[in-house]
Parts: structure tokens; sequence; C-alpha cells
């Protein structure tokens, strides 16, 4: 298996292609987003080949130091064959820029039914396989609570809370405004990010 970036063109036809197909409308942002992120160089995205061709694709945010997985799925024929741990493997051996990679995931916590909480514990256990840790910091994005979890890449240590809550800050200051609108009032009616403390 190989991982390769993607050129704009390459990345379009995924979205398109599969994009539209893996996410629900309401969450996958649009293609002029991630292109002008991508302009800025603050946008890459990755596929994973093998002899089949395309079997997974992960495209980024880089802001400073950490990345944030913007979006990850693999080819629905492949799932459940690994395909998923090994191009999320690949892509911590990629010299991307970042000490670390932050990932989103729906919180247990906020479910609303027991499937609900079935799916998202199993995502979370996934990642937890792949090597990523959970931090106690947290994510309200768009009417969603979302834990953040890590895998810090190139040996780095795993950053502390408050590193994660700003690189989240970060990330979401640099792709939320374009959708919202400029101001902080608009930013801060669909962004939040803290760090839960134990109980």
């Amino acid at each position: 298996m190989e991982l390769k970036q993607m050129t704009p063109a390459e990345f379009s036809a995924v979205y398109q292609e599969r994009m539209t197909a893996d996410f629900p409308a309401d969450e996958l942002r649009p293609l002029s987003s991630m292109k002008d992120l991508h302009a800025q160089g603050n946008y890459l995205v990755y596929g994973c080949y093998d002899e089949q061709g395309l079997a997974a694709y992960a495209a980024l945010v880089l802001r400073e130091g950490a990345a944030l997985l913007d979006y990850y799925a693999v080819d629905a024929s492949r799932r459940g064959q690994g395909v998923g741990q090994k191009c999320l493997s690949l892509l911590q051996k990629e010299p991307l820029g970042a000490d670390f990679l932050l990932l989103e995931v729906e919180s247990v916590e906020s479910a609303q039914t027991p499937a609900q909480v079935e799916e998202r514990t199993r995502r979370i256990r996934f990642y937890h396989h792949c090597g990523c840790s959970e931090t106690p910091v947290y994510a309200h994005l768009f009417g969603v609570e979302f834990l953040i979890l890590c895998l810090p890449l190139g040996g780095s240590p795993l950053p502390a809370a408050q590193e994660v809550e700003q690189a989240m800050l970060g990330t979401y200051r640099l792709i939320v405004p374009p959708i919202v609108g400029p101001g902080e009032e608009a930013f801060q009616k669909v962004c939040k990010v803290w760090i839960k403390e134990e109980r």
C-alpha cells in the first residue's frame, strides 16, 4: 500500500466521486473552501493506493505544527480489512510539518440513542487501536459535540491539553469564518473549545 499526496484536480475528482457519497451533505464543506485552504498552504489530501486503486483517503488542515484530520474514509468495498489502520500508519510517517494529528470524534456523552453510543464507542476504539490517545479537550462545532483525540507524529510526545485546545481553536479560526462570515460573534455562535475537568 502506498500513500500519495493528491493534486487539486485529483482531490476534486475524489470529492465528486467519493466524498459526496461517504459523508452527509451537511457535514461536507464546499470544495471551494478546500481549494482555498490548499492554495494558502493549509490543506492537503492524501490517497492510500494499492493494486485495486484508491483504498482510502485523508484530508488534513495544517496550521502551526498541528494537523487536523478533516475527512477520512475507506472505500466501501474495503472496510473491515485493516485498510483504515494501515493508511493512518502510513500517514503517521509522512513528513507533514506537524508534531501531532488531531481527530474529532462525536462524543459518547452527547449520544442520544444506544445505537449512537455503540457506533461512537466503536469509532473511538478503532482510533485507539491505531495509536491515538484521548485528550480532555472537547469541541462544540455547528451543534455537534466532539471529543478530541491525538496521534503524535515523528516521535513527538503527546502534547499538553492546553496545546491541543489552542491548536483546535487556531484551526477552527482558519476554517470556520469562510463558512459563517467574519467576526468573533459569528465564530462563537457555532464554535467552542474547552478542557473538560475530571470529576
